[in-house]
């Protein structure tokens, strides 16, 4: 399964893992801002139960248990050997050893440098404190983080997981669509759910089945009629050799031999309009090609003025498809023109160039036939650059025509 450069799954995908790690970098800011609240009060009320202490209240157990505080066990040695130091002011400091916070008052003269005294003038810390290590009761449990942790990332991830399969079923669709179009007979698509994707499904067949109908009807309709006309143009084309005056002759063949090229170019424009036209490309020079097109002529060659301004190119092109565009540019530029066609080569491109008057803006959409304001013998039905157009388009390259100096100027971009 390929995944295009712009494909919504890949942003989707960024989306969520930017929306992931920026709320979990959140939830970790909260964490620590919740624990450092935590520390700063606990440190708080271990002041309180010192100064309880110090002042040797009655009931001191009471007042400590309404602290969450106790007077602890440990040794001093070992808390301030093994402990994590938390926090500190000039005569204490808190400790955390294992899971508990120990509260471990110190003489002046072994604290670090002065940082912070936490208390205010009113109730000034005395210079000499209570000799006695404090624990804390209270738990600071994180389980309940750690359950709104685990339930924002799980919703999430199911609310990924779910636009996932989503667009995954989107791509699936897509990749059934490409194998229908490229089916001869309509199939359609079968997508087994109830939701938008489905929708999408029914209204694509529904389409399909309408494009495919007028495709049938239209390749039918034209066939048959090249197929009913090719009949008297072939009985014309005898009739006329009974014709005893050379110049009536003369004409009547030339409206058959007509007649019988459009029928020609109807029956290419009808194998191209309905893709029925597989190119089988091979590498050859383009000189190679033009000499095969030129061949294609059988008149006016003569006129043909071919000009390599680089060394040859080579193009992976239908090697007979080709020549025929090739052929129907210069059979127009023949037909248009009285002075001589030049044909330009470089490695990018292939010009041609031939004097005469400027084509109409009517007549330059290439891309449809019939075109014309007024349809005649002289105008042409805009088959011949039709035809061009679709060979180049199919080659993947580019047909371009602009008027320069007088001259028509054709142009095949490689």
């Amino acid at each position: 399964m390929s995944i295009a450069k712009n494909s919504i799954i890949k942003l989707v995908w960024a989306f969520f893992l930017f929306s992931v790690v920026v709320i979990n970098i959140a939830l970790v800011l909260e964490y620590k801002r919740q624990v450092d609240g935590f520390y700063h009060f606990t440190f708080q009320r271990f002041i309180i139960a010192i100064r309880f202490i110090h002042d040797e209240r009655e009931d001191i157990e009471k007042q400590l248990n309404s602290l969450h505080v106790k007077i602890a066990t440990e040794e001093k040695k070992k808390l301030l050997e093994y402990g994590e130091f938390i926090k500190e002011d000039p005569f204490s400091i808190m400790i955390k050893y294992g899971d508990k916070l120990f509260f471990v008052p110190q003489e002046p003269s072994l604290l670090p440098p002065f940082k912070k005294h936490f208390l205010d003038e009113k109730h000034p810390m005395p210079r000499t404190p209570p000799k006695v290590i404090l624990e804390n009761t209270q738990e600071n449990s994180s389980w309940q983080y750690t359950l709104l942790v685990l339930c924002l990332n799980g919703v999430m991830i199911l609310f990924f997981v779910v636009v996932l399969k989503k667009l995954l079923r989107l791509n699936e669709l897509k990749d059934k669509i490409r194998e229908v179009g490229l089916k001869s007979e309509f199939t359609p698509i079968k997508i087994q759910s109830h939701d938008e994707l489905a929708q999408i499904g029914a209204e694509f067949n529904a389409a399909m089945k309408k494009i495919y109908q007028l495709k049938e009807a239209r390749t039918l309709f034209l066939r048959n009629i090249l197929h009913e006309i090719k009949t008297p143009i072939m009985k014309g084309k005898i009739l006329t050799q009974a014709f005893e005056n050379s110049q009536k002759k003369e004409q009547m063949q030339r409206v058959f031999e007509r007649l019988e090229y459009l029928l020609v170019e109807m029956a290419k424009v009808e194998k191209l309009s309905s893709d029925e036209v597989a190119l089988e490309k091979k590498e050859y020079r383009v000189v190679d090609i033009l000499d095969h097109a030129i061949d294609l002529l059988m008149s006016e060659s003569s006129r043909i003025e071919v000009i390599l301004e680089e060394e040859t190119p080579l193009l992976q092109v239908d090697f007979e498809l080709f020549s025929t565009a090739l052929k129907n540019l210069l059979e127009n530029a023949i037909k248009y023109s009285s002075g001589t066609i030049y044909v330009y080569i470089t490695k990018s491109s292939m010009r041609i160039e031939s004097f005469g008057e400027e084509i109409e803006a009517d007549k330059l959409d290439f891309s449809k036939i019939f075109n014309r304001k007024i349809e005649g013998a002289s105008s042409g039905l805009g088959l011949g650059l039709y035809i061009v157009n679709e060979i180049v388009k199919k080659h993947d390259l580019k047909l371009s025509y602009e008027y320069k100096m007088e001259k028509n100027i054709f142009q095949i971009s490689f």
